[in-house]
């Protein structure tokens, strides 16, 4: 059953280009206020206090109307660095297609010297703005894939598009010559960090065009920890004591993880960034 439509509601934005505390990333741009894509491991639920929203995370969307003004008064004033749309929202959810913010967004960069643009998504609706990435110099689009079952990933991600589907927009944004990479992330306990997995997803990735992988494991704030754990139980219970171990312990499990992984990247050929 599909989940519920979000509410969407329009807001105004007073910035929009913010300093971002992520390495290797100066800027962030996010043209939403929260993410219906729902995943239950999502980071950013935090967000929701910005604007006072009690609604649970993934079922609103605050749409930054005035976002595309705002940036195009911000960019001049910058100092030139990476932008990376998407950091606490995904900039091509579904809503992008009736508002097309992301886009223009994205066209206020189109020309503007010494910025780097970047994309992370799980969305292969990042494939209708190929015509302005491909004008924007040094632009590139990172698709985000933490499994690639389609069943566990639609229960972890309800709202997000298949697995598949990225995969194929990734290699169609490959072929026409838009720079793409991988971030395999979070890795799912219990659900996607067996050494098989591990090298088909990094494989997938490096067929449909990617070169480098960013790999990151599931980052346990309380909130997180407690979702995910209630998920498992409800829906793959017999899973719960694997995942539980892996907890229970979960430095030994990352020193554990990371060396699979960067067994597994030697092995496939593709260049793997470990960031845990």
């Amino acid at each position: 059953m599909a989940p519920p439509k979000p509410r969407v509601f329009t807001i105004q934005c007073k910035s929009l280009m913010t300093k971002s505390g992520i390495p290797s990333v100066d800027y962030a741009v996010n043209p939403y206020l929260g993410c219906e894509h729902g995943c239950v491991y999502c980071y950013a639920t935090f967000m929701s206090r910005f604007g006072g929203i009690k609604d649970p995370w993934g079922s609103f969307v605050g749409v930054k109307e005035n976002a595309p003004e705002v940036l195009r008064r911000e960019i001049p004033l910058g100092a030139p660095g990476v932008v990376t749309f998407g950091t606490v929202c995904d900039a091509y959810q579904p809503v992008e297609e009736e508002y097309r913010v992301t886009r223009s967004c994205l066209e206020a960069f189109v020309g503007a010297d010494g910025f780097e643009v970047g994309v992370l998504t799980k969305s292969d609706l990042v494939e209708r703005d190929i015509d302005v990435l491909s004008r924007i110099e040094s632009a590139d689009v990172g698709f985000s894939i933490t499994t690639l079952d389609r069943e566990v990933a639609s229960i972890f991600e309800p709202s997000a598009p298949s697995p598949s589907r990225r995969l194929a927009t990734m290699r169609r944004l490959s072929e026409s010559g838009v720079e793409v990479w991988g971030f395999f992330g979070p890795i799912l306990p219990a659900f996607s960090d067996g050494d098989e997995q591990i090298s088909e997803t990094l494989l997938a990735m490096s067929r449909s065009g990617a070169r480098r992988v960013l790999v990151d494991t599931l980052n346990l704030y309380p909130r997180v920890r407690g979702s995910v754990r209630t998920l498992v139980a409800q829906a793959f219970p017999e899973r719960l004591p694997a995942l539980e171990s892996i907890l229970s312990d979960h430095r030994a499990y990352t020193a554990d993880l990371r060396e699979r992984v960067e067994d597994a990247s030697r092995t496939v050929g593709v260049e793997a960034d470990v960031c845990f």
